[in-house]
């Protein structure tokens, strides 16, 4: 029995839809960073940004800044950047005082000791590369006050 064509090419069709499918991953994380208070000139702890499409974060980029809205964050999360945030020079007047909080490290809830530089501690050895992480290595909920926004939500 032999088959009508347009029914071979629809299956055809089909099929070749499926292992295309079935090669798109689509993987995602979650971008942080720590927004930085101007009148205590301090960082807050990590909180989450944005879910940004890809296959995972690298927290061993220097320190950038970026605007979400009106807020500046500090984040040492490798690029891409979350779709609602704007990359912000590193010359520009707030950034750098935000770079010098990060640089003392601490945040505003805990700042850096006084001589922790003199003592052998490296710049930011305090806050971890992932974030604010709980002894069992996963983001501590309380202190993730700002929602997460799905990037497929940006428009």
């Amino acid at each position: 029995m032999t088959r009508p064509l347009p029914f071979v090419l629809a299956l055809s069709a089909l099929a070749a839809c499926a292992a295309v499918a079935a090669c798109i991953s689509v993987e995602t994380y979650v971008y942080s960073a720590q927004k930085y208070d101007p009148a205590a000139d301090c960082l807050a702890t990590y909180t989450p940004v944005e879910t940004v499409k890809g296959t995972g974060a690298s927290a061993v980029c220097p320190p950038a800044c970026l605007m979400v809205g009106s807020d500046l964050f500090v984040s040492t999360v490798c690029p891409p950047l979350p779709a609602i945030a704007t990359a912000v020079p590193d010359d520009a007047s707030d950034c750098k005082a935000a770079l010098a909080a990060a640089k003392r490290g601490g945040t505003c809830d805990a700042p850096a000791e006084a001589g922790a530089e003199e003592a052998g501690v490296e710049d930011g050895a305090a806050e971890s590369e992932a974030g604010d992480l709980d002894s069992g290595g996963e983001v501590d909920a309380a202190d993730t006050s700002t929602p997460i926004i799905d990037a497929g939500d940006a428009g």
